[in-house]
């Protein structure tokens, strides 16, 4: 029998989120009959603890900082035990949102305009309403719809005083479509509809005021499209496992918003309501997840 480490908690500013996605997980490995055992970065033990338990697999269930930006990834490689997700350089290039698009613009992906600042600029790049984001962040922490130069001001200082610098992108008011990529086949897209203006994290994850539409609701070529190109950055980004792709729709076409190598596995995530419409159950979708764990350097 596998014994299977799954790192849970972390000390991300995501950290609830990853309890809730790697206590599903937990249920759903141990009812297959695996041996597993979670670990939570944020305790100062927990290396002793991978060390002492010897397991077969890391099961990374973390999400955010310390999560999913290369740096367990790198423990992991050091331990030489085989882990779940992709590799130290993928992890970090993709937590960067910055760093994801200046590459795969450079592969012809059409990614969202954005600009980047350190310091307060004296005016927006993009006329008004923007969006205003960390470089570094994930299920929508830290992002804001920012509809007047006040609060442009107050949250783009707020978040350069937090993360060092601020990410600008014009809100575009089209249709929001998640692509989930496992294993370097594109499974399937879903549209997200929130019922609130802006698809924040209250959305994700607290109010329930979101519709999911499975297929999404765009035309079969840009379907096509979607997936092809949802393949081929996972190509270019050499990911590994689940992998979850988001874009922005409109008049027939869309733009990368961003790369998530550790997409969230909650009763609220999206990877595994479109593994359900394809008829993977969230049992099958965790062991698929499990079997792909490898040792990236050797």
């Amino acid at each position: 029998m596998k014994k299977i480490a799954l790192l849970i908690g972390g000390k991300s500013s995501e950290r609830e989120v990853s309890l809730k996605t790697g206590n599903a997980i937990f249920k759903a490995l141990t009812s297959l009959g695996y041996n597993v055992e979670k670990v939570d970065p944020a305790d100062n033990d927990f290396l002793k603890k991978i060390i002492e338990m010897k397991p077969d697999t890391i099961f990374n269930a973390l999400h955010g900082t310390y999560g999913e930006d290369g740096i367990i990834q790198g423990v992991l490689e050091l331990l030489g035990i085989p882990y779940t997700g992709s590799s130290v350089v993928t992890s970090a290039l993709t937590m960067n949102k910055i760093y994801t698009k200046q590459i795969l613009s450079h592969y012809n992906i059409p990614v969202i305009p954005y600009k980047t600042y350190r310091e307060l600029p004296l005016e927006t790049p993009f006329p008004l309403p923007v969006v205003l984001k960390p470089v570094n962040e994930g299920s929508s922490v830290g992002v804001y719809l920012i509809k007047n130069m006040d609060d442009f001001n107050k949250y783009a200082l707020d978040i350069i005083n937090r993360y060092g610098e601020v990410v600008v992108e014009p809100f575009i008011k089209g249709q929001e479509v998640q692509t989930f990529v496992l294993n370097g086949k594109a499974i399937g897209t879903i549209e997200i509809r929130p019922k609130r203006e802006f698809y924040d994290y209250d959305a994700k994850y607290l109010s329930g005021d979101t519709n999911y539409i499975y297929p999404a609701e765009i035309s079969e070529e840009l379907h096509k499209s979607l997936k092809k190109i949802s393949s081929k950055i996972y190509q270019i980004l050499d990911c590994s496992g689940a992998v979850r792709i988001d874009f922005m729709a409109k008049d027939g076409k869309a733009e990368l918003l961003e790369v998530n190598t550790l997409p969230g596995m909650t009763e609220a995530s999206l990877v595994p309501k479109i593994a359900k419409a394809e008829g993977i159950s969230f049992e099958e979708l965790c062991e698929k997840i499990l079997l792909s764990a490898k040792i990236h350097k050797k």
